[in-house]
């Protein structure tokens, strides 16, 4: 599956592993999981026979700003522009789409949607 492989490439990445380590989780965060962490899923998927060309979106959470904004360039560099064979997947380029910020005032947590496509060979 497509998301084993951004998983994969996310953890591969020392300067994210170093802030998140493997607290990477798909669709949603545990319930008593320690910040910062990422989570990813799938917004849509095209449908085509040859090429995939999903859209991701990674959310990013920390209970310090400047952290949450560091974790972002971090996903960010891993990557943008990423291309390579992982998990079985011919992957031709990542490519980020948006992100903003946000914060949470009940929970004291910063968080950034952050979106990207992911265009590989099936």
């Amino acid at each position: 599956m497509i998301e084993e492989a951004l998983r994969t490439i996310l953890l591969a990445d020392p300067t994210l592993y170093a802030l998140v380590g493997t607290r990477i989780y798909p669709v949603q965060l545990p319930l008593d999981c320690t910040l910062p962490a990422l989570s990813y899923f799938q917004v849509s998927e095209p449908f085509n026979r040859i090429t995939g060309t999903p859209r991701f979106q990674i959310d990013i959470f920390s209970n310090d700003y400047s952290q949450v904004k560091q974790i972002k360039a971090a996903v960010e560099n891993a990557l943008n522009g990423y291309s390579g064979t992982v998990s079985d997947h011919n992957i031709e380029i990542i490519v980020p789409l948006s992100s903003f910020d946000s914060y949470d005032s009940e929970t004291g947590v910063y968080h950034i949607p952050y979106d990207f496509k992911i265009i590989y060979r099936r």
